[in-house]
């Protein structure tokens, strides 16, 4: 087989690592040929990379049939028929063609692919019509002013590959001291005016037994109501109960909100965001956003036991980084006396599945609709649990460009020493999670839609990720409960993100730069494919 070209594109695959995207081959001078899954296996790919030399496995198009019965299920059933807590229908991945599609490496073919990667509103117009019965799945490339960009890489006769010449190769550097330098505030006036108030802790226990349903929220007009329901695709949930609440906590802060209303599956679901301006002389139109999620997920054991799906009462995700919101809320409001950027508390919605980051997803929407610029934005996503209440780590995980590094070094190596004998524990260990890093879980967590969308964030959370603590007790389960919360190590947390975002919105006080960082697409991965594609 002579291949002389070859279709790709990069996608974010398991647990936050690049990979490619293998679509089709021009073969034999002639003809284009779909790859097929079935036929082609990589011996040196990992499903769960622990290294950066391991490449996590790319994606080949798989085949669905819509008059095959088990096929048509997995394009078109309802999300809450599926089998599994976190399957999604394959629909939004398709590109619809006909029947005379072959997945043969070595016959031509002759089909035409008349749409793809349809939103997942249409499905219910799309099933009745039937008229391209295969759905051939792939991950969607990423979209240049609206348009799908795919990349065709020629291939020459000793096997050497010819990219595109508007590609451009980048590692992502470490920030120079220079630019620690120049970021830094250029005075104390954020840490001289951070002051945890005597009551920070007392506070933080009692919201958490009152936000994770064990105490009735009380409203001022005397109603109560037991928050049970905090999943954004159950019909009957309390979310907008609580983000009413939300609401009052925080006009008695006189602090303005915004409730972004929006709708999914026919459900109102909203987004709150509380607006805390900056004082300071100079004024910078990047805010720095602190973000949670008010959502919680089902409960897995709950799920495999009975078949039901019972949202958890999600006292460590994310009642715990709700709270780091909610606390520090009188906070920053004296630390934005001098400040130059604004900051805005950010509860989001539909982090957990099935929504999948559904909240995030409409916030950054608007934000491109808007034209609105963010500095970074610093996500607190379970934050209140240790498996062993003497682990001191904290990670803090940076996104993908080096403005994410070098917040993350300020945090780090600026404002975790300034305030560490302030804190209510003062012996935890902040440790960088790099985007790359095995051992990161900004992927798993509402980050991964800013690093997708070109926007600067961190993570803070405790000492969990795929290799490590993943499958203790109280994670999307029923123990997630007050029982399993270290108070002290929860708090302490909130107190270190709160002074990040405190720093955050006093430093790089003169620049609204954009940076422009690409990620490195591992090409080793084009190599180990070729090499099967000419041994078959």
């Amino acid at each position: 087989m002579n291949i002389t070209m070859i279709e790709l594109w990069p996608t974010l695959g398991a647990f936050g690592f690049y990979t490619w995207v293998y679509a089709r081959i021009f073969c034999n001078d002639s003809n284009w040929i779909w790859l097929n899954s079935s036929s082609i296996k990589f011996s040196y790919s990992f499903d769960s990379p622990l290294s950066e030399s391991e490449y996590p496995e790319p994606y080949l198009p798989q085949l669905f049939i819509t008059s095959n019965p088990d096929h048509h299920f997995e394009i078109f059933a309802d999300i809450l028929l599926l089998s599994s807590l976190y399957m999604k229908p394959v629909f939004g991945d398709c590109l619809w063609t006909s029947a005379d599609y072959t997945d043969s490496l070595n016959q031509t073919q002759t089909t035409t692919i008349y749409s793809g990667w349809l939103s997942p509103e249409k499905l219910n117009e799309v099933e009745p019509e039937l008229h391209h019965n295969i759905c051939v799945v792939l991950p969607q490339p990423f979209r240049v002013n609206g348009k799908p960009y795919t990349m065709f890489i020629n291939i020459t006769q000793n096997n050497s590959f010819h990219w595109p010449s508007n590609i451009s190769w980048y590692t992502i550097p470490s920030p120079s001291s220079n630019d620690i330098s120049k970021t830094k505030p250029v005075s104390d006036a954020w840490y001289n005016e951070l002051q945890w108030p005597k009551a920070f802790a007392n506070q933080w226990r009692s919201d958490m037994y009152r936000l994770s349903g064990i105490y009735p929220l009380e409203y001022e007009n005397t109603t109560q109501i037991y928050l049970s329901r905090k999943s954004s695709i159950q019909t009957n949930n309390q979310l907008l109960d609580l983000i009413d609440y939300l609401i009052e906590r925080y006009n008695k802060l006189d602090i303005r909100t915004e409730k972004q209303i929006f709708h999914w599956r026919n459900i109102t679901q909203a987004n709150l965001i509380a607006y805390i301006p900056a004082n300071g002389s100079y004024k910078c139109h990047e805010p720095v956003l602190f973000i949670d999620h008010i959502d919680t997920a089902f409960e897995g054991d709950t799920f495999a036991d009975t078949g039901k799906r019972q949202s958890t009462p999600g006292a460590d995700d994310n009642v715990s980084g709700m709270l780091a919101l909610l606390q520090s809320a009188s906070i920053l409001k004296k630390t934005q006396e001098k400040a130059c950027r604004d900051i805005w508390l950010v509860h989001m919605t539909g982090e957990e599945y099935p929504a999948a980051s559904l909240g995030i997803s409409h916030f950054l929407q608007q934000l491109f609709i808007k034209k609105q610029p963010i500095h970074t934005a610093v996500i607190v996503d379970m934050i209140g649990h240790r498996v062993h209440r003497s682990d001191p780590i904290v990670q803090v995980n940076a996104g993908d460009t080096t403005k994410s590094l070098l917040m993350a070094e300020l945090a780090l190596n600026y404002v975790y020493p300034r305030i560490k004998n302030d804190l209510i524990l003062q012996n935890l260990q902040p440790v960088l999670r790099r985007w790359s890093d095995p051992f990161a879980y900004l992927y798993n967590t509402d980050g991964v839609r800013f690093v997708e969308y070109g926007f600067t964030c961190l993570l803070f959370n405790e000492h969990i990720n795929y290799h490590e603590n993943f499958e203790r007790d109280g994670y999307h389960d029923t123990l997630d409960t007050v029982n399993l919360i270290d108070f002290e190590y929860g708090q302490t947390v909130s107190q270190y993100a709160i002074a990040t975002v405190a720093m955050l919105a006093h430093a790089d006080c003169r620049s609204d730069s954009y940076w422009n960082d690409a990620n490195p697409i591992l090409i080793m991965g084009l190599n180990i494919l070729l090499s099967i594609l000419f041994e078959m």
